[in-house]
């Protein structure tokens, strides 16, 4: 069962992290310094960064859709409010759970997909797989831990039970998103590079796009399971009409949603990384 608090998720997945720290080489004083270690560091400091740098935008519209949801507030007004106390108030609301579970989130995130990268290209192994791997187990168990902070937070009850059904098809779009957000763009970036001919170019594209793109997917699959969760005995034939209505209204917020952490803070994550590891190993 997931914690309510952040310490316990930090708790939760600190063992990723102690397989990386395991593969840190141990120098003798006569050994040249390995830099292993300062592109970990590279790597988790860019990640944090970037993921600070998203999480504002991000926090206001869960905190929207959470109000929304339970009736506390519209989605629009909350998202203001949450805009206007961060100008505000801005020591509140960088130091507020609201945005410290987003920055737990994609910073987390981030850090496995950098560490990830680094790790495989020390041991020249393919990345795909296991940076996939990575980014799903920890997205998906602070983002779980987050939506159920969110809920009790912002919510004006308790929530009902969530059933093995809902998780299962949030699961799976989590499979899917982690392979479009981070292991699709490095691969459809060399295919637009040959068109293009420029391999960063051919990046940025594929990492802007992919995850908007494949919003026409990943929406019906996300919708579903609030679907299942509310409806439950809903027939094959009302579930493909209810993920017929609005369909690209829908798309389409999901879009403004994915935009921030996934095309935009993926490559600000790259990019930063690249810089700390140079700055850090020179």
């Amino acid at each position: 069962r997931f914690r309510d608090t952040p310490a316990g998720v930090l708790a939760f997945v600190q063992p990723v992290y102690r397989g990386l720290l395991r593969d840190m080489p141990v120098q003798s004083k006569e050994a040249p310094k390995d830099k292993f270690s300062m592109k970990i560091l590279a790597d988790t400091v860019a990640a944090y960064i970037a993921g600070a740098a998203v999480a504002p935008i991000i926090s206001a519209v869960d905190r929207g859709l959470a109000e929304n949801a339970s009736g506390k507030q519209a989605l629009l007004p909350s998202f203001v409010n949450s805009m206007k106390a961060m100008v505000a108030r801005p020591v509140t609301f960088f130091t507020s759970p609201q945005f410290f579970w987003i920055w737990l989130v994609y910073g987390s995130t981030y850090a496995a997909a950098n560490t990830c990268q680094t790790i495989c290209d020390r041991r020249k192994r393919d990345v795909a797989l296991p940076k996939l791997m990575s980014t799903f187990v920890v997205n998906t168990t602070t983002c779980i831990a987050k939506d159920q902070a969110f809920a009790k937070m912002f919510g004006t009850k308790a929530a009902a039970a969530v059933p093995m059904q809902s998780y299962a098809i949030w699961l799976t779009r989590d499979i899917l998103s982690m392979g479009v957000f981070f292991t699709l763009p490095p691969i459809a970036g060399k295919k637009i590079a040959e068109v293009t001919g420029n391999e960063r170019s051919g990046y940025y594209v594929a990492q802007f796009f992919c995850p908007l793109v494949f919003q026409t997917f990943l929406t019906p699959v996300h919708l579903l399971g609030y679907d299942v969760y509310n409806h439950p005995n809903n027939t094959i034939a009302q579930r493909i009409q209810f993920l017929g209505k609005d369909y690209w209204k829908n798309v389409g917020m999901r879009c403004v949603r994915q935009a921030p952490p996934w095309s935009i803070g993926t490559i600000g994550n790259s990019e930063l990384r690249k810089y700390l590891t140079n700055k850090f190993t020179a």
